[in-house]
């Protein structure tokens, strides 16, 4: 299996995953109205969209999220997820290796106390699947801590499950 192959398969994997969170959360009153619950899934589609932004060479908003309810951040992200798997369908092996620089690297400098290497877009785009799966988890766990049996989202899961569309919640028309 290729790099390109390797990625394609972990984007399409993060959009089902965040797919069937968000119908995990979505009528769900105590979970749509968690700050906490928000907070981090507003912070994993910002994530999201920084790097996206970062790819196609735009200006980065970093309060893209701050004030989406879950429904409008259901939307956000499946439109979000659209123009990825358009982006990530572009790209070729050698694509991967382009050096990306990112806008916020003197802050993690400053953070980290050492000068960071620049990443290729390849990597940037393996640090958006493994974080989003990273506060993914969280989410889940936040679910759970609500009385929300939280959905399965494990990569292999959905290997299991022979690779399914996403599943968007058809509250309020955001499912396909």
């Amino acid at each position: 299996m290729d790099a390109t192959t390797i990625i394609d398969e972990l984007v399409q994997h993060m959009e089902w995953a965040d797919s069937v969170v968000f119908s995990a959360i979505l009528g769900k009153p105590q979970a749509e109205e968690d700050e906490v619950l928000l907070k981090r899934l507003r912070h994993i589609h910002l994530v999201q969209k920084a790097f996206f932004d970062v790819w196609l060479h735009q200006p980065v908003n970093p309060h893209a999220t701050d004030s989406f309810n879950a429904l409008e951040l259901a939307f956000f992200a499946k439109s979000l997820h659209r123009e990825i798997q358009v982006f990530q369908n572009t790209l070729s092996a050698d694509d991967l290796d382009r050096v990306v620089h990112l806008p916020w690297s003197q802050q993690v400098s400053s953070n980290l106390g050492f000068e960071i290497a620049n990443p290729s877009l390849g990597q940037t785009l393996l640090q958006v699947t493994a974080h989003s799966s990273y506060h993914r988890g969280q989410v889940n766990s936040r679910l759970r801590e609500l009385g929300i049996d939280p959905p399965m989202t494990d990569f292999i899961a959905w290997v299991w499950a022979q690779k399914p569309l996403p599943a968007w919640p058809s509250a309020a028309g955001v499912s396909e």
